[in-house]
């Protein structure tokens, strides 16, 4: 049996030959996320081409796994009856974004598509677009199993037979009433292990977890991985069963989001940046911004390194550590704001915890600071600075504690002002902790050593 990069290698010189017999018979035989796994090694051209000798099932699959600008280039120029082809086995969801992305990058191109739609398809990918795509509603699909509390066991067996092909996932059944409203959930092991004259009110389980579509995607995500679920249900006002959110959607969540945050972590304005496909001058726009906001601010360190000139002049060995001050500084602050973002956006802790919290890594901050200090201090008296060892010290511990706490504190004031706590980047950390530590620094020494 051939290793999928060998696969790989044989459909890439069928292209490169032009040997279309070889190639449909390859893309039959391969994969569709084999084909995902070599994607980025293809030409432009070669894409191009395997989409078009792909069966509308398998293009369908690589297409909803493509950057939405590569999704759209594609359905813009496939021939028009593959395109209707691959529309129609896209699930609803990931057709829903597809086409909001067309929406908004492409009108002409989206009513383009959604005149090639079926009428039932269109009507349903609507009632999708009314949601916004970072909530429950637009992560939702409304392929879903949904049965009566009176069907008995052998009925929705045989009802599953029937519906399995187009649904999203059979695993969890949901039971509802004559007006579509939820009232429990059961699993396909909960049938498989039931008498067949069993009724379905008498093994589902009522307590049923569920979201409406206005629920946040972190919050959907947030219940999937406490509850270990691997679909989640969506109701309506009325608890009418309007759709499901599946784990695969909830991991693409998961994904966008840790980017954002790490991008954010970094001062990177860039949430959809794609390094690979990005140009020059777009990495300069996502970079570029806070850059210059960090150096306007950082500036304010040589203003204050001027106001306290006389004190380095009269003790010049106190410059020698600046930079390992102020880097410690910077690094215990980072820490404090990564983990306290974290914290916060795992609901680990609430913005009412602040108390816990200032009492918390006030405790760490004395530790971590009675722990750099004495190490810090050893340094000092091996270079033989003995006169500014106690300024050396003193001004390390003082300043990472007060870095501590200002990297845990300020997240919590950011959630307060209904801001994205992960806005609080090391970059920016790392500013406050070198003003507050020059600070510091030259007034213990001018206060010490008395100048």
């Amino acid at each position: 049996m051939p290793t999928q990069e060998a696969t790989l290698e044989r459909l890439k010189q069928a292209l490169e030959l032009g040997d279309l017999p070889a190639l449909e018979a390859l893309a039959q035989a391969t994969p569709a996320h084999e084909i995902l796994e070599g994607w980025e090694t293809l030409s432009g051209e070669h894409r191009y081409v395997l989409l078009t000798v792909l069966p509308p099932a398998k293009a369908a699959e690589i297409i909803a796994q493509l950057e939405p600008e590569e999704q759209l280039e594609f359905l813009e120029t496939l021939p028009r009856f593959q395109v209707r082809g691959i529309l129609a086995e896209l699930d609803p969801d990931d057709l829903t974004d597809i086409l909001q992305a067309a929406h908004e990058e492409k009108p002409a191109l989206y009513r383009e598509l959604t005149d090639l739609l079926e009428p039932e398809t269109r009507a349903q990918v609507a009632r999708l677009l009314a949601y916004e795509e970072d909530e429950a509603g637009g992560l939702m699909t409304p392929e879903y199993v949904a049965v009566r509390a009176g069907m008995t066991v052998e009925e929705v067996l045989e009802f599953l037979r029937r519906v399995a092909p187009d649904a999203e996932t059979i695993y969890y059944i949901y039971v509802v009433d004559e007006k579509g409203r939820l009232i429990g959930v059961l699993s396909l092991r909960d049938l498989i292990v039931a008498d067949p004259a069993t009724r379905v009110k008498e093994i589902m389980n009522e307590n049923v977890v569920y979201v409406t579509p206005d629920t946040d995607q972190e919050e959907v995500a947030r219940l999937m991985a406490d509850y270990d679920f691997t679909v989640l249900p969506v109701v309506d006002e009325n608890q009418r069963l309007v759709g499901i959110v599946t784990v695969d959607d909830v991991i693409d969540v998961l994904e966008e989001e840790a980017t954002e945050d790490i991008y954010r972590l970094g001062a990177v304005e860039a949430p959809e940046l794609v390094y690979s496909r990005s140009r020059v001058l777009e990495l300069w726009s996502a970079r570029v911004r806070w850059l210059v906001i960090l150096i306007l601010t950082g500036m304010i360190t040589s203003t204050i390194l001027g106001s306290y000139e006389k004190v380095l002049k009269a003790v010049t060995a106190l410059s020698f550590y600046l930079p390992v001050l102020l880097g410690t500084g910077g690094n215990s602050g980072s820490q404090a704001a990564t983990i306290i973002v974290r914290a916060l956006g795992t609901k680990d802790v609430e913005i009412r915890d602040w108390p816990k919290i200032l009492a918390k890594e006030s405790g760490v901050g004395l530790l971590l600071g009675l722990t750099l200090s004495a190490l810090i201090a050893v340094k000092v008296v091996i270079d033989g600075h003995l006169g500014i060892t106690p300024v050396v010290a003193l001004a390390l511990f003082l300043l990472v504690l007060v870095a501590n706490l200002a990297g845990s504190l300020l997240p919590l004031l950011l959630a307060r002002l209904g801001i994205d706590p992960a806005l609080i980047s090391n970059p920016l950390i790392a500013t406050v902790s070198d003003i507050s530590g020059l600070v510091i620094y030259l007034n213990v020494a001018r206060i010490v050593l008395g100048l």
